[in-house]
């Protein structure tokens, strides 16, 4: 697994891990951020005062110090294995989480979990479609560095013959596809003729013709640099709802975001828009589909 994917999922995970209430309940009481989100200077606050305990800084060592060592690890910009450390220390990890973490940091990617950078099995066509999407749900993640950092999926997915399989098509190599629900991901491979990958998902249990499936799934990210600044969705004419959330992170927030629809994924340019607030750096979109189109936002940093 690439170096900078395994940290990307690493930080993650440890994202994930202090929201746990085991893990909150060290750094909810430094924070002042509304909501409960994770704050930074919370979590520094946490490591300060281990370090404090340890007699590795002096009693007059300013958490405020180790914010951007707390940012870089959270957004996966850096986490060394010091770094890490300390965070396992400081927050007294399960050693089930901690080998988890340091795992993951190594490059080694967790079970349902395929690494698409490192794992391309050549090239062919998008096999027929077997599946359609009844209903889904894609909460989209832009990083501090300006690139999207994760994305997640939530579908009800309907048999149209009989199957065990669905394939997933996104448009960069640089991203690893864990399966949380309803399947197990197989192996990805580049669509013939397009910039697009696929990663082939093994569903749990075969579907006839109207049967239907739960399936869910999370694909963290590690671009090069930023793509552009836009996140579009086919919504296919058979969708009965869909559901679309943006979240930018709290340090890194646009000036100016649009809701906007496009002629086809191949468009340059939105064919409409409209300006929306983002509240909490989010905003989100509900949409009842009556034919195929094409949707999401652009924005302006």
């Amino acid at each position: 697994m690439a170096a900078t994917i395994g940290v990307t999922l690493a930080a993650q995970r440890l994202t994930a891990l202090l929201a746990e209430p085991r893990y909150r309940r060290r750094w909810q009481p430094h924070s002042s951020v509304r909501r409960g989100e994770l704050s930074r200077a919370a979590v520094a606050a946490v490591l300060d005062a281990h370090l404090v305990d340890t007699g590795e800084v002096g009693w007059d060592h300013q958490p405020r110090s180790l914010e951007n060592r707390v940012g870089r690890a959270l957004n996966g910009d850096r986490l060394s294995d010091g770094t890490l450390e300390l965070f396992i220390a400081a927050f007294e990890m399960t050693p089930e989480h901690a080998d988890e973490l340091r795992a993951l940091v190594r490059g080694h990617p967790l079970r349902d979990q395929l690494v698409v950078a490192t794992q391309l099995d050549g090239e062919e066509p998008l096999p027929r479609r077997t599946v359609r999407t009844l209903q889904v749900a894609e909460h989209h993640e832009i990083g501090s560095d300006r690139s999207p950092r994760q994305h997640v999926t939530r579908q009800l997915l309907e048999a149209v013959e009989p199957t065990d399989r669905h394939h997933y098509a996104f448009d960069t190599p640089h991203a690893a596809v864990t399966v949380l629900t309803g399947g197990t991901p197989l192996r990805a491979f580049r669509v013939t003729g397009t910039q697009l990958c696929a990663v082939e998902i093994a569903l749990t249990e075969p579907l006839l013709p109207g049967q239907t499936v739960h399936l869910e799934y999370r694909t963290a990210f590690a671009y090069p640099g930023p793509p552009a600044p836009e996140f579009r969705k086919c919504i296919s004419a058979s969708s009965r709802h869909v559901a679309l959330t943006l979240r930018f992170d709290p340090y890194c927030v646009p000036r100016e975001v649009t809701c906007a629809r496009w002629a086809d994924m191949d468009s340059t340019d939105p064919t409409d828009g409209l300006p929306v607030q983002l509240v909490g750096g989010r905003t989100s979109l509900e949409v009842v589909p009556t034919d195929e189109c094409v949707i999401g936002w652009h924005w302006t940093w």
